[in-house]
């Protein structure tokens, strides 16, 4: 049987699975990461007794712009789990004078508290009609699974939220026993768990992160898309098409 096709924006290619990443994809990037990113800041710097220069050295440490509220695509903020950032922040409280115990402690209790709060609803802002779009993949019966680095009770709040549960074969996140974005064995266990070959996968990613690691492992089709983290000229080098969301990506008619 030959497999079902895809048009990703100009590109047709066969596929039997897309994976998508979550923020920047799925949802707005920068609802969400930047204003977490200040409030854990400034808590720190209330707690500490430290000032502008600690914050600032945060915000350059973390790949964020305080003045444009943007996200370097290929930084900390966009791209590590959760595990990995609380360890950069630590350092740039040991780097201010705390010793590394206390600085450690004081990341994970007050910069983890910020990054792992419930998601509101108004932080869950989805780009498009992404339920039309997966839709469309179900009824052509082409699964659809989510790799994210954010943790699965974030995860799967905003499944809930925006009510696309039923649309994913599978979810991968950061907090998940075994390995994490962007190392290619989440998709090889992707295309394992489907039983499928990683060439049978379409990876969808707002950073250049999930497009190396698609390529590194031999996706069918890296797609980027614009407006998360990273911007169209990063992107634009790893991806095979850039598309502005997902519903540029439609099954083809069989027959």
């Amino acid at each position: 049987m030959k497999p079902p096709r895809l048009q990703v924006a100009d590109t047709e290619v066969p596929a039997r699975c897309v994976v998508f990443d979550k923020d920047g994809t799925l949802i707005d990037f920068h609802a969400v990461w930047g204003p977490r990113l200040v409030l854990g800041a400034k808590t720190l710097a209330a707690k500490t007794g430290l000032g502008d220069g600690f914050v600032n050295h945060l915000y350059r440490a973390s790949g964020y712009n305080a003045d444009t509220g943007g996200t370097l695509g290929q930084g900390p903020l966009a791209t590590a789990p959760l595990h990995q950032f609380t360890v950069i922040v630590a350092s740039v409280l040991f780097q201010h004078g705390l010793t590394w115990d206390r600085a450690l402690a004081l990341s994970e209790d007050h910069m983890g508290s910020a990054m792992t709060a419930t998601p509101t609803a108004q932080e869950i802002i989805p780009r498009g009609t992404i339920g039309e779009s997966l839709k469309r993949l179900v009824d052509a019966e082409i699964p659809a699974v989510i790799a994210t680095t954010d943790n699965r009770l974030a995860t799967e709040i905003m499944l809930h939220e925006l009510g696309l549960e039923p649309f994913f074969a599978d979810v991968r996140c950061g907090d998940d026993d075994g390995p994490v974005k962007p190392d290619i064995a989440v998709l090889a266990q992707i295309a394992h768990s489907q039983e499928l070959d990683v060439s049978e996968l379409v990876m969808v990613g707002d950073t250049v992160s999930d497009l190396t690691m698609a390529r590194k492992a031999g996706a069918g089709l890296c797609v980027g898309i614009t407006g998360g983290a990273g911007s169209p000229a990063e992107l634009q080098a790893h991806a095979d098409v850039l598309i502005g969301d997902i519903s540029e990506i439609r099954p083809v008619p069989s027959g």
